[in-house]
């Protein structure tokens, strides 16, 4: 499921360059106010792909009007974040301070075919522990295998999504607690089990989805 926050900003800001970090911070300690004991688990890093996070979206710098999404398989943790950003709601991501406007909750279309990121991926590579993007020879590939291999750890079953095709868009500059990763965003046609689809939907593909990176939608 999918949890879309409405926000706005009376100074018709919109959000920071850099906030991915943030905004997962931001979202956590709002979790943890609900549940203490449930958010400490999720914030563990074996349980990180309990949801995914966008970036925050504008739409209007005339208005101040933006939004962000979170997208889980975990009817709790929905619960969870519904209470916590609630209408009205204030929260601070950065300097930019925001009044959450509206809360949507949708199960996203899932399918074989075009899909879209709504916060860059995360992957790196396995003998440098470097963070890669689209010119790094075989970054498809890289890109399949990642998928692939975070099926089978979480479902427990053999990943068989093929990546047939990858545009590359905008290479992002990230900051996790003060180191800097290249981040890729991109659309990607993808192919397999729609079981297996909705799960990268819900959770996200390639690393730190609950930090803000690799969510993914339907086109």
């Amino acid at each position: 499921m999918h949890l879309t926050v409405s926000l706005h900003n009376n100074d018709g800001l919109g959000p920071k360059y850099d906030h991915n970090f943030k905004l997962s911070g931001v979202v956590y300690s709002h979790l943890k106010k609900h549940n203490t004991e449930e958010a400490g688990a999720i914030h563990d890093s074996h349980k990180r792909s309990a949801f995914v996070l966008s970036e925050i979206h504008p739409v209007s710098k005339k208005t101040g009007e933006s939004w962000f999404r979170m997208g889980t398989s975990s009817d709790y943790v929905l619960k969870m974040a519904g209470k916590a950003f609630a209408p009205s709601t204030k929260i601070t991501v950065g300097a930019v301070e925001y009044q959450v406007t509206g809360l949507t909750i949708e199960e996203p279309v899932v399918r074989p075919g075009e899909f879209v990121t709504l916060s860059p991926i995360l992957l790196k590579d396995k003998k440098t522990n470097q963070s890669i993007v689209h010119d790094t020879p075989g970054y498809k590939d890289t890109l399949e295998m990642a998928i692939n291999a975070q099926i089978k750890n979480y479902m427990k079953v053999e990943g068989t999504v093929r990546v047939i095709h990858f545009e590359p868009q905008a290479v992002r500059n990230r900051t996790i607690k003060g180191r800097t990763v290249l981040a890729q965003k991109g659309r990607m046609l993808l192919d397999g089990e729609e079981e297996q689809l909705r799960f990268l939907v819900n959770h996200g593909i390639g690393r730190s989805p609950a930090l803000g990176f690799g969510m993914v939608v339907r086109v």
